[in-house]
């Protein structure tokens, strides 16, 4: 089955579910290179399950999210669709490090779950709220940063789009209106479904990167029977008046976290591992500058995916993920050297912007494949990039502050409206000729400006603006196929060109993981 040629690109899959038959031929050296990358990610999965195996074993029939990981594999595979040469290699390198760290924080939470009995693991750990790095927290040297929510919910949604259903039904039935964002509302259905592990010393929330985030964080508290904090960063963070303010915010999670737990706090470890934050952050700068050519490897579902992980998960403390990045530029300066075309499909150059539909995180690989659109970037790719001074504590600590403020689904909608508009200058940058505008129908502050986003389209004719509606978190008010539609619809009648791939444009994948 492992060289097996179909006819069309849905005839490797099953009706109505979007999983394949057998892997993708991508001709010899690629199909061979692929399956043994996928034995990789298999290998890291094995060291996984050693870590804690009869604490993951229970986690996995305790919680209905960790069930949803059995997908693990079916999802890399959707996001490795169509990939072939110098982007195939690419989007390996950093998927190796997004398995790595998943895993690893994975086990550290089962490991530190007191539902499955007493542990000292669980005091380790200093939860915060995933719209927060863990930078702050990185001078305790004998605590574990632990993201809340990330794997309940934004993870857990581009595994298995059948998921968050489960959670927001939940929190409406509760009486939340049914137009709330899903991912505060995903969040608070997991707490009232007590689907949280039980553990960390303590807790920090935050008021990011909206009201609704507050609204969030207040019924989460009520689950959780340690101590919390709640950090509130300023809006308006564009006005240096706010730096003070915000930078105290950080002591105070300083002074709690060390109050709680009883550890001292080495600020000395702290600016170090900012040296290694700013490190990670000037690489993806350099890949910034590679995205601008025509001979970049980056693109598609994984270097947005790869970002995310990294702004959540590392701040510099993860070695490998520096590593991943290292790699990953070394092949795109050799694709730029002798002018490698690594998308040889590709008849657009675009970014996505705004809140994505996260049950079809595969998005940009159908958008390559059908329409020869090379998603370049997406937002989140431009938020949490902040280099952070370590000349002295005090500017380090407003560092940390700024970056969290300009954090992942913050920077653009917060600090002043502006800050949404920004992918039109993205989008010269890179030499798009194509923003593809996620319409997210839940968030209320975007929504606000979608009239003015469609009056800025008038200052750039050269750049086409294509807006695709989606629900976040929710498959069944706007289904994968309903966005597939939209762009089947704006390609034909304004663009007025014809699929790749006709055999993408309209199937059923709604029972799909």
């Amino acid at each position: 089955m492992l060289f097996k040629k179909e006819t069309c690109s849905r005839d490797r899959f099953y009706d109505k579910t979007g999983i394949a038959k057998h892997r993708e031929w991508r001709g010899f050296l690629d199909t061979v290179y692929d399956y043994n990358q996928w034995l990789v990610n298999l290998g890291i999965m094995g060291m996984f399950m050693t870590k804690s195996p009869l604490r993951i074993m229970k986690g996995m029939l305790e919680y209905r999210w960790f069930g949803s990981y059995l997908g693990a594999f079916h999802w890399i595979d959707k996001c490795m669709e169509g990939l072939t040469g110098p982007a195939l290699r690419v989007a390996h390198t950093q998927m190796h490090a997004i398995m790595k760290l998943s895993t690893e924080k994975l086990a550290l939470m089962m490991k530190g779950d007191r539902r499955f009995g007493d542990t000292p693991d669980a005091d380790k750990q200093v939860l915060f709220e995933q719209t927060m790095g863990p930078e702050i927290l990185t001078g305790f040297e004998n605590l574990d940063p632990m993201c809340m929510e990330a794997f309940q919910c934004l993870i857990g949604s581009y595994m298995d789009q059948q998921l968050p259903p489960v959670y927001i039904d939940t929190v409406e039935h509760y009486g939340l209106p049914a137009d709330s964002c899903r991912l505060s509302a995903t969040a608070v259905g997991v707490a009232i479904k007590d689907d949280f592990p039980l553990n960390g010393s303590c807790l920090i929330v935050n008021n990011m990167p909206c009201d609704s985030s507050t609204m969030n964080s207040q019924l989460i508290r009520r689950r959780y029977n340690i101590p919390e904090k709640v950090a509130t960063l300023p809006m308006r963070w564009d006005d240096p008046n706010t730096d003070k303010y915000a930078g105290e915010q950080m002591k105070k999670i300083i002074s709690f976290v060390s109050e709680t737990t009883g550890e001292q706090y080495d600020y000395d470890l702290f600016l170090k591992t900012m040296e290694k934050h700013n490190e990670e952050v000037l690489l993806e700068r350099e890949q910034w500058d590679n995205l601008a050519t025509a001979y970049t490897p980056f693109g598609a579902s994984i270097c947005n995916l790869f970002h995310t992980s990294m702004y959540a998960f590392s701040g510099g403390t993860l070695p490998y993920v520096t590593n991943a990045l290292r790699k990953s530029m070394k092949i795109a300066e050799r694709c730029y050297k002798e002018k490698i075309n690594c998308w040889p499909k590709a008849r657009h150059r675009a970014i996505i912007w705004a809140g994505p539909g996260c049950y079809f995180f595969h998005f940009a690989n159908w958008l390559y494949n059908c329409w020869g659109i090379h998603i370049l970037a997406q937002m989140d790719n431009f938020e949490g990039n902040i280099l952070i001074p370590t000349d002295n504590v005090e500017d380090a600590i407003i560092g940390v502050a700024k970056n969290y403020e300009n954090g992942i689904m913050r920077r653009h909608l917060t600090g002043g409206y502006e800050h949404l508009f920004e992918f039109w200058g993205w989008a010269e940058k890179l030499n798009c000729d194509l923003v593809v505008m996620n319409e997210d129908i839940t968030c209320k502050g975007a929504l606000g400006l979608t009239g003015l986003v469609s009056e800025s389209a008038k200052e750039h004719p050269s750049i086409n603006m294509m807006v695709v509606q989606n629900d976040l978190f929710d498959h069944r008010t706007i289904s994968r196929n309903d966005m597939r539609r939209e762009v089947n619809q704006f390609m034909t009648a304004v663009m007025q060109e014809e699929p790749l791939d006709p055999s993408l444009l309209d199937f059923d994948d709604d029972m799909g993981w």
